[in-house]
């Protein structure tokens, strides 16, 4: 049995299997959050992703969260997911959302 919590667990299962359908695509996968910054105090089921694609692709956004909520269902947490293109995210760099979930949150990809 891991001895890790189970937003890690469901992050990092999440993570192999969005890089596994959609490696290509992906630039950056972060876990971000309460639950990643361990102040959630054990209250919190909930995992927070913030998916950077190279590309601005509404289908493989679809994709990836209904991957959320299927690795949701298994480790019995909600995963919220984020998807944005990369030039979004470089255009808003030092908008909060994204400035917080890079720089606090744990890299996947």
């Amino acid at each position: 049995m891991s001895e890790r919590a189970p937003q890690d667990d469901a992050a990092a299962a999440f993570a192999s299997r969005a890089e596994a359908a959609h490696g290509e695509s992906i630039r950056q996968l972060v876990a971000f959050g309460d639950a990643v910054r361990g102040d959630d105090r054990g209250v919190h089921t909930e995992v927070e992703i913030l998916v950077v694609l190279a590309d601005d692709d509404p289908e493989t956004e679809r994709a990836l969260e209904a991957e959320a909520e299927t690795v949701g269902r298994v480790y019995g947490v909600v995963i919220s997911v984020y998807v944005l293109p990369a030039d979004r995210v470089d255009a808003n760099a030092d908008h909060p959302f994204v400035r917080t979930a890079l720089e606090e949150g744990r890299a996947y990809v």
